[in-house]
């Protein structure tokens, strides 16, 4: 008859393993010695266990009191590790069983919450919980399941960590269920703007090309020959790795101040000749004192001018003559379509339509 080992020699040995992991990462907060002086004691402690000193126990008990003596350590070495602190223990684990407690970690969220807990924050559309289900269902479960059938992984911690992922799997599965939604909502919410990647084009444009560009935008590896390039959006756009030959690029922004260095063009390890760079900003101008603000006579209003029997044409903002897109004065490109303006007014700089009579931009006649 099979006689099971002293139930009380393994709580002893494994009570400094319990209290590391019943406080989780925020252990990291305790002083270093303490933490390096528990990382011995489970070490020593694990040995006296696998030594025999509290005798023999059933496969699956003996598993559970191995993985827990290992959880522990990977969690003070977790600690070591994001404190930027060395210690006599690195390298005893590897970068992926590190990788599988942070991944798993990501999720710990959800262990304080209970089912219903995770259903509301559903229904109430809380911004964190469909953040962290959106990352649950898009990448995080695959990968975690990958981890936990790596075999660089030792069996000790895949076996802790499993049963942590699983309760955790059921846990979300019923909360979204309750919720009245499944997994593919969660799959198709917007990425968070932090997270969403840079839009990377690659352009070999010709001669009279007109390009518009968007938030965000890579131009890399590309060729540009006397072609305007235009970020009207104000965004930050970056062009790498290409050659610009007659062109001209222009960026839009919104003014100086904080959101300047995400604004703008910006090129690099690129070669451009003869070639116009120009930053334009939107600067509201100074309103000018009034003249009883100012302590001056008022001046009698202009009477309007009129010419040739017309009546003068109240001031509008050039636009683009095939899409209406406010342009720029002098612009040769609309950033809005891509169109060519043709021709532009002489006294103002607006562009044209090919049968216009008057400018748009300052009443000004054509012709």
């Amino acid at each position: 008859m099979f006689k099971e080992g002293s139930h009380e020699c393994i709580s002893r040995l494994q009570a400094p393993s319990r209290n590391v992991l019943d406080t989780g990462l925020p252990i990291r907060n305790e002083p270093f010695d303490k933490r390096q002086a528990l990382w011995n004691q489970i070490k020593a402690n694990a040995e006296k266990y696998r030594n025999g000193e509290c005798g023999t126990f059933l496969k699956d008990l003996h598993t559970v009191f191995l993985a827990r003596f290992d959880a522990s350590l990977l969690l003070l070495a977790v600690t070591f590790q994001k404190n930027g602190e060395q210690f006599e223990g690195t390298g005893y684990f590897n970068n992926r069983e590190i990788e599988a407690f942070e991944t798993i970690e990501q999720y710990g969220y959800f262990r304080i919450l209970s089912k219903s807990d995770i259903a509301k924050k559903i229904r109430g559309r809380d911004e964190k919980t469909l953040t962290l289900l959106r990352e649950y269902s898009v990448s995080g479960k695959k990968h975690m399941d990958g981890i936990l059938s790596d075999s660089s992984v030792r069996d000790t911690i895949r076996s802790h960590l499993k049963k942590q992922w699983d309760d955790n799997n059921k846990k979300i599965s019923e909360a979204i269920g309750s919720a009245g939604v499944d997994l593919d909502f969660f799959a198709q919410l917007p990425a968070p703007a932090d997270e969403r990647s840079p839009q990377t084009i690659i352009i070999n444009a010709g001669n009279d090309a007109a390009i518009n560009l968007g938030n965000g935008t890579l131009v890399r590896d590309s060729v540009l020959t006397r072609s305007s390039v235009a970020s009207g959006s104000g965004g930050k756009t970056s062009i790498a790795d290409s050659v610009v030959t007659g062109s001209t690029i222009t960026s839009e922004g919104t003014g100086a101040g904080a959101g300047e260095e995400s604004s703008g063009i910006s090129i690099r390890d690129s070669v451009v000749t003869g070639s116009t760079v120009q930053n334009v900003r939107n600067v509201q101008p100074e309103k000018e004192p009034d003249a009883d603000e100012a302590g001056l006579e008022k001046k009698p209003e202009a009477k309007p001018d009129r010419t040739a029997g017309q009546e003068a044409r109240p001031a509008q903002k050039p636009g683009c003559p095939a899409c209406g897109s406010t342009l720029r004065p002098g612009a040769k490109f609309c950033t809005g379509c891509g169109a060519k303006i043709p021709a532009v007014c002489s006294g103002c700089g607006a562009p044209l339509s090919p049968d216009a009579k008057f400018c748009s931009g300052c009443g000004r006649k054509t012709a």
